[in-house]
């Protein structure tokens, strides 16, 4: 997947023009601007979608990765850990 360059918009353009801004996410996200300062990223729900499920990948990797590297981890241990942040939503 690669990097899309985000689109600026003042946020008075989001009050103006709803629609049309929101038929824009499918594209990439939309910074919104406050004062010519960035205030909020708009993504589509898909967009958002997928880089959760990458960082909970990576996150995954990462526990995985250093239950191996400590020798007092066990794998029942880092499945134990797991379960709980996927329960508690860390």
């Amino acid at each position: 997947m690669g990097i899309a360059v985000p689109e600026l918009m003042p946020i008075s353009e989001l009050r103006l023009r709803q629609s049309e801004v929101l038929g824009r996410l499918p594209n990439g996200p939309v910074v919104l601007t406050q004062h010519g300062h960035a205030a909020a990223v708009l993504v589509s729900p898909d967009q958002w979608n997928r880089i959760i499920a990458e960082l909970e990948d990576l996150q995954d990797t990462n526990d995985a990765n250093a239950a191996r590297l400590e020798p007092t981890n066990d794998f029942d241990g880092y499945l134990a850990r797991r379960a709980d942040r996927v329960q508690t939503g860390d």
